[in-house]
């Protein structure tokens, strides 16, 4: 599968910066390390070539530098200078010369005592900084944090809002599932209130080394995100009471930026003080996250409830219920008229069901026939302001308005309302009644239920997006913003789910089998994926860190186009390429839909493969430095030896020379004394040899003596070096191995 940003980079400057090498990129662009003229050096963020031309990639662009420009300066990269209005689009900001917490962690491990203190403080002041500028972050995570010598700085506004801005955009949800609120997900109107609960889980990161929330798959992390605990194991005292009160499920149960730094600044160690004004069940009152200066209402405050209620009638001094009232006629076909996460009164609702009369009854099975019963004789319920006295047409309006129904569905008076009109009001036996009586962990899905179980015969919609085979076709048939990280990727993950599928094959039609078919293939190819990555890290040495990440939307990227399937880009590095076709050899002898969850497997264990692939360069080329190195200093010491040997002879020879003259003065001893002078002659020239040679080949005594060390040292290193370098290889032996049986 290609890289979309693979194009060559051409640029070389810019705004005078030299570019001298990538640091990165992300779903929008890609930042390098810059330097100016007089040696100023930045970090100079590049919107993608293939995105420079569209007006709304630009645009967020644009928005990015004024939003960071707004924030003050010491808390995140200073701006130095921009240009959104370039042919490629530019921005630099201060080079910040230090590791993003996600990479410190993994390499030092988790912050403990003051360490994680001064972390927590410092971007709980960032926070505090940012929201009042008027700015919600929206994907705060650990990659977004960057360690400087002076503190930590929060960095990439690239999907930053103002916080008065709706809740999703025209490329879908945006953040990092893992650090997103449940409102996030949900499709809710975002709140600074979603930075909180980000703050907190990069916190529990920061502190564990594992995410908040946990789990094999993307789908089983969402469901956690929306209705399971978050895992503080390890964290306890007033750390932890102040972690799991910024992870309240509900964002008015959060601690606004302010009141959380001054909970973190007033505690002794790491943790918080005494909490303000506990209930009698002790637990602490978190305040409102109110944005400072922010303009209008608390942007944290709830749509009305009202609209949603039961009518009992005019209240007392108010003006009659017209009970004539209502909408206009739809322009578009009503199954069409859905707008993507629509707020209240957004989408125009069916003609039919406007003037209170059934739709037309669709010709053979399946099709739709109002109960008579529910006309009339019962109390109407109120919807975007609108009066419902059936539950197919108010089916019908909460499809078309979907954040209007995920409001009803995630608020559990609203919900109970809702519960007793149909089953108390209506005796209606066609919904299920665990969607009232149990607590709704996903909004959406709840929705999704209601409107499967009540219309059948409509098309499938989930979070305002049409979610027929044909329109999921369309939107997986290109995965790459799942392999780039573009906000669309997480809409992609969140339809990606075999239980979103399941409802969707509730309505009726002649997919209805093949979405049963794709959530039993989604389920089945998760489970393979991840058991793959289970036997790699269980039995290779270097995967037991590695963290198994099996995307269901690129598994269900390959199941909708199955010649998608290709092994993932090694970016020219002939370790990753060894590994890919190690492991790509599990997809070539799989069928489907288990090769699916292989190959995303692999995709999503690139990192990993990256990882190794450095690894084996450092250990071989350590290994291969110092065998050349302890080769060549053995060959030296051994000469230097020799030397030692020839000039301790040589200088015993020199005694020769007043032993001859001696024996030389006596009568006896002339044959003698020729023998012993020419010893003492060939000593001499071998002495004056051997310290020419040591000298000129082995040089002065500290260098011999920084020799005979330099020795030893590789003597302790080489069997490590050897040890690391097996290992790695027998990494990728077991490799083949475990993909060949």
């Amino acid at each position: 599968m290609d890289d979309p940003q693979d194009q060559a980079i051409r640029v070389e400057e810019a705004g005078g910066f030299r570019l001298l090498r990538s640091l990165g990129r992300g779903g929008f662009g890609e930042v390098f390390l810059g330097e100016a003229e007089d040696g100023t050096r930045a970090a100079v963020k590049l919107l993608h070539a293939s995105w420079s031309g569209d007006a709304d990639m630009r645009r967020r662009f644009a928005a990015e530098v004024e939003q960071a420009r707004r924030v003050s300066g010491f808390c995140v990269a200073a701006i130095l200078d921009a240009d959104p209005d370039a042919a490629q689009p530019w921005i630099a900001t201060e080079f910040i010369d230090g590791p993003t917490l996600q990479a410190s962690v993994e390499e030092d491990g988790p912050r403990t005592g003051v360490d994680l203190q001064r972390l927590a403080i410092g971007t709980a002041t960032a926070l505090t900084a940012i929201h009042a500028a008027g700015v919600v972050h929206r994907d705060l995570k650990p990659d977004n944090i960057m360690l400087a010598p002076d503190g930590p700085r929060v960095i990439d506004f690239g999907i930053a809002r103002a916080v008065e801005s709706t809740s999703v955009t025209a490329s879908g949800v945006v953040g990092t599932i893992g650090y997103m609120a449940p409102e996030q997900l949900e499709g809710a109107r975002l709140t600074a209130a979603v930075d909180v609960f980000s703050w907190a889980s990069v916190m529990v990161f920061a502190a564990t080394g594992r995410e908040a929330f946990p789990g094999p798959t993307q789908a089983a992390r969402i469901a956690r995100i929306l209705g399971g605990e978050p895992g503080l194991d390890g964290l306890d005292g007033p750390f932890a009471a102040i972690l799991r009160s910024c992870l309240d499920k509900e964002p008015s149960g959060r601690p606004d930026a302010e009141t959380l730094m001054r909970w973190l600044v007033s505690a002794p160690t790491v943790g918080g003080p005494a909490r303000p004004a506990a209930g009698p069940d002790h637990t602490p009152t978190a305040p409102t996250a109110v944005v400072p200066g922010a303009d209008g209402p608390d942007p944290r405050t709830r749509v009305g409830v009202d609209p949603t209620r039961i009518a009992d009638g005019p209240h007392p001094g108010a003006a009659p219920l017209d009970p004539t009232r209502v909408a206009g006629a739809a322009p578009v076909a009503p199954t069409r008229a859905y707008t993507r996460m629509a707020g209240a009164g957004e989408a125009a609702l069916p003609e039919a069901a406007a003037h209170g009369h059934p739709p037309p009854r669709p010709s053979g099975p399946g099709g739709y026939a109002p109960d008579p019963r529910h006309t009339g004789a019962v109390p109407p319920y109120h919807f975007v302001s609108l009066r419902f006295h059936d539950p197919a047409h108010l089916a019908e309006a909460m499809q078309q308005n979907w954040g209007a129904a995920v409001q009803v569905f995630s608020d559990p008076h609203e919900r109970d309302v809702l519960g007793a009109w149909l089953m108390d009001d209506l005796g209606d036996t066609t919904v299920d009644r665990s969607l009232f009586r149990r607590e709704v962990r996903d909004a959406n899905l709840a929705v999704a239920s209601f409107v499967a179980q009540t219309r059948p015969d409509l098309p499938p919609v989930f979070r305002g997006r049409g979610v027929s085979l044909p329109e999921l076709r369309a939107l997986f048939e290109d995965p790459r913003p799942l392999l780039t990280g573009a906000p669309l990727s997480n809409e992609m993950v969140l339809l990606a789910r075999p239980e979103v599928l399941r409802i969707a094959g509730a309505h009726q039609g002649p997919e209805s089998v093949e979405f049963q078919r794709l959530a039993e293939g989604l389920d089945r190819a998760e489970r393979s994926g991840a058991l793959l990555h289970e036997q790699l890290s269980r039995q290779l040495v270097g995967w037991r860190s590695s963290q198994p990440n099996v995307n269901p939307a690129l598994v269900l990227a390959f199941l909708l186009h199955p010649q998608r399937m290709v092994p993932p880009d090694d970016g020219g590095d002939t370790g990753v390429a060894e590994w890919v076709d190690i492991l790509w050899r599990r997809v070539s002898d799989a069928d489907a839909p288990e090769s699916t969850g292989y190959a995303a497997a692999i995709y999503g264990s690139l990192s990993t493969l990256q990882a190794l692939a450095r690894q084996r360069r450092y250990w071989e080329s350590r290994f291969s430095d110092v065998s050349a190195a302890h080769d060549d200093l053995v060959g030296k010491v051994r000469l230097q030896n020799t030397t030692d040997r020839v000039i301790h002879w040589g200088r015993i020879a020199l005694v020769g020379y007043p032993v001859g003259l001696v024996l030389g003065a006596t009568s006896i001893g002339d044959g003698l004394a020729d023998l012993v002078l020419w010893v003492a002659l060939l000593g001499t020239v071998a002495l004056v040899g051997a310290f020419t040679t040591r000298l000129v080949m082995c040089g002065p005594a500290a260098r011999r003596r920084q020799r005979l060390m330099d020795l030893r040292n590789s003597h302790h290193q080489l069997p490590q070096l050897t040890t690391g370098v097996e290992r790695i290889r027998a990494d990728l032996a077991q490799a083949r191995r475990i993909t060949s049986s």
